[in-house]
C-alpha cells in the first residue's frame, strides 16, 4: 500500500504561516477576481451596482438624519458629512458580509488542496477597497459641488486608509473563523452590522449625542476611526481617546484573529 503525503500548514509558526501568505499571493488575486465576478455576474445593473449601492445609502442616511431628526454634523451639509462617515462603514460591512461565506463557498477546493485558508477572507477585504473608492469618489463629487475645500489634515488620509483596511482585515478573519466553527454565525452578522449601522456615528456627529450617553461611544472602536476620519476631511478637534481605543482594539482583533483562524484552520476540511 503507498503512503499519502499530505500538505497542511500543521507546525507552521505564526511568523511562517505570514510567510506563506506572501508566497500564494498570486492565489490572493486570483480569488479577489473571482469574487468580483461572483458579486456582479448575471445581474441586470453589472457593475453599476458598485455605484448603486453606496449611494442609495447616502441618499437614506443623508436625509433621515440630516434633514428629518436634523442631527448635528458640525456645520458640515449632512450629505457630505455622511459620505465620509459611508466610505469607511462601506467598507466594513462589505467585509464583513463576504468573509463570513468565503470560507464556506470554497469548500470543493478546501477538501481537495492545500493553500493558506486565511486567503480567501482576506480576498475578500481586496474587493472591498472598490467600494471604498467608490465611496471616495462621491465625497470628492460632493465637496466639489458643496464649494468646499479639504482640511489640509488630509495629508493623513493614508494613515487612516491603512487603518481601515487593517480594521476590515481583522474583521474578516474573525467573520470567517466563527461561521466555520459556528454556522449559525452567518445569520447573525447582518443583525450586527444593521445594529452597528446606527450605533456607530456614520451619519451623525458624536457631539449629537446627549452627554450623559456619550461615554458609551468610547467602547466602539468605529467611532475613533469614523471621526477620525472626518478630521482628515473638516478639520477640528482630533479624537484622541476614541483613536487609541480604535487602536487598541484593533492590536488586539488582528493578533488574537490570527491564533484563532489558524488553529480553526486545522479542522477546516472536516468542519464544513
Amino acid at each position: 500500500m503507498k503512503e499519502r503525503t499530505v500538505i497542511t500548514s500543521d507546525g507552521l509558526s505564526l511568523w511562517s504561516y505570514l510567510k506563506e501568505l506572501v508566497r500564494f499571493k498570486q492565489l490572493l488575486w486570483a480569488f479577489s477576481y473571482r469574487n468580483l465576478r461572483a458579486k456582479y455576474a448575471q445581474t441586470l445593473a453589472g457593475v453599476l451596482w458598485v455605484l448603486i449601492n453606496p449611494l442609495v445609502s447616502l441618499l437614506i442616511l443623508g436625509f433621515v438624519f440630516g434633514k428629518v431628526a436634523k442631527m448635528d454634523t458640525n456645520g458640515v451639509d449632512p450629505f457630505l458629512f455622511t459620505s465620509v462617515g459611508l466610505a469607511a462603514w462601506t467598507y466594513i460591512s462589505t467585509v464583513a458580509t463576504w468573509s463570513g461565506t468565503s470560507i464556506v463557498n470554497a469548500q470543493g477546493m478546501i477538501t481537495k488542496i492545500y493553500f493558506p485558508r486565511l486567503l480567501l477572507p482576506l480576498s475578500t477585504a481586496v474587493i472591498g477597497l472598490i467600494d471604498f473608492a467608490v465611496v471616495t469618489v462621491l465625497v470628492i463629487i460632493l465637496f466639489a459641488v458643496d464649494g468646499s475645500t479639504p482640511s489640509s489634515n488630509l495629508i493623513f488620509l493614508p494613515l487612516f486608509i491603512v487603518a481601515i483596511l487593517l480594521g476590515g482585515i481583522a474583521t474578516g478573519i474573525w467573520i470567517a473563523g466563527l461561521c466555520v466553527r459556528y454556522r449559525d454565525f452567518l445569520h447573525v452578522v447582518p443583525f450586527i452590522l444593521r445594529i452597528g449601522l446606527y450605533a456607530s456615528p456614520v451619519a451623525y456627529a458624536v457631539s449629537a449625542v446627549d452627554e450623559q450617553y456619550r461615554w458609551l461611544y468610547l467602547f466602539n472602536p468605529l467611532t475613533g476611526l469614523l471621526e477620525g476620519l472626518r478630521w482628515c476631511f473638516f478639520g477640528g478637534h482630533f479624537p484622541k481617546a476614541e483613536f487609541l481605543v480604535f487602536g487598541l482594539v484593533l492590536i488586539i482583533s488582528l493578533m488574537t484573529g490570527l491564533v484563532y483562524f489558524t488553529r480553526v484552520e486545522k479542522n477546516i476540511a472536516d468542519i464544513i
